[in-house]
């Protein structure tokens, strides 16, 4: 200790050595949870669906889990970029209020515009907008992230609410279980821990390796709506 105590950049690099130890025995842990909860699931409610359902379930929570890993890698990293850009508390604070306002305008009527477009449309919509509110994250223009942050509001009510449309309605439409939904609902908030743990170690690798724009950079390719069939 006595050496990187002189040594600003050795320590910090123990501590990002440190850090990267302890989300990866979390990983593990979590991992270990989410498996033991899901066969106690599996036994306990006497989920008999079939491989119809298995396959449904892996593909809801498989796509669910790679779009809102695009939402974790970012959003630690938000307030350092504006900081970076130079901008002093008090415009980070109107940037921060204007991307919670717009979550909550456009919240209140995002789903009933899925269920009109059609809720595979409002999936798709949100990997598109999230990803254009990444891309704004490269100007340091006050209003180009003022928009950045608007279209970034409007993502996270299409997040959480397109996604989840769209596994109910499918699910009722192909007769499965009600045990079977609450499972798959289980499952996707479990794995949804896991998913921010294991972003929180890639966003902080990006930034790292790749300066401060770099884990928006790797949300956009994880917001890519390839996935999304």
């Amino acid at each position: 200790m006595a050496t990187t105590a002189h040594d600003p950049d050795a320590a910090a690099e123990e501590m990002r050595t440190f850090l990267y130890l302890i989300l990866a025995v979390l990983i593990v842990l979590m991992v270990g949870v989410t498996k033991a909860v899901n066969n106690a699931d599996s036994q306990g409610q006497g989920v008999t669906d079939g491989a119809a359902f298995q396959q449904f379930q892996r593909s809801y929570v498989f796509v669910y889990c790679w779009m809102v890993a695009g939402d974790w890698l970012q959003g630690p990293y938000v307030y350092a970029l504006y900081e970076h850009y130079g901008y002093g508390i008090a415009d980070i604070g109107i940037l921060f209020i204007a991307g919670f306002g717009s979550s909550m305008l456009f919240g209140t009527f995002v789903g009933s515009a899925c269920d009109k477009a059609g809720r595979k449309n409002g999936c798709l919509g949100y990997a598109l907008i999230y990803s254009a509110s990444c891309v704004t994250k490269h100007s340091p223009n006050y209003w180009v992230l003022m928009f950045g942050r608007l279209l970034g509001g409007i993502a996270t009510s299409l997040l959480f609410s397109a996604f989840e449309s769209w596994m109910v309605t499918e699910h009722k439409r192909q007769n499965f279980s009600d045990a079977a939904l609450g499972q798959t609902f289980s499952r996707a908030t479990l794995l949804n821990g896991v998913v921010a743990v294991s972003s929180g170690f890639v966003g902080q690798w990006a930034r790292d390796v790749a300066g401060p724009v770099a884990p928006f950079d790797t949300a956009v390719r994880e917001n890519t709506p390839s996935g999304l069939r």
